[in-house]
């Protein structure tokens, strides 16, 4: 009789679910996997959405990109660890898989990562 193997991708794998099912019930934030996703241009970058915030802050459902730090700095232009300093919507906490293992990110509104666009670019 055999044990069925598990390999190092299917932890990963496990890993990144328990994250998204996390995130999901913490902040209604749901990870975009495959081709599901959009092209996020802001200024002269873009990146692809990979969350987007399905909570109603009030006025109805978000449905706004959740963006990394990396990659709003990306889109706004500026260092990779910076932070937005008064953001409307409070930043979503996950795990990220990075270089290293999984990192704790935070995930921001793509209205807060424009406004400091604004502000940045005049």
């Amino acid at each position: 009789m055999s044990t069925p193997t598990v390999t190092l991708n299917d932890l990963i794998l496990s890993r990144m679910e328990e994250i998204a099912e996390d995130a999901w019930n913490a902040s209604r934030a749901l990870r975009i996997t495959g081709q599901g996703g959009r092209v996020i241009d802001l200024g002269t970058a873009s990146t692809w959405e990979e969350w987007t915030c399905c909570a109603d802050h009030g006025d109805d459902l978000c449905d706004q990109p959740l963006l990394t730090s990396e990659q709003a700095a990306t889109l706004i232009g500026q260092v990779v660890d910076f932070s937005l300093p008064n953001p409307s919507f409070p930043a979503v906490e996950v795990q990220h898989l990075a270089e290293y293992g999984f990192e704790t990110v935070e995930l921001f509104h793509l209205s807060d990562v424009t406004a400091e666009f604004r502000k940045v670019n005049g």
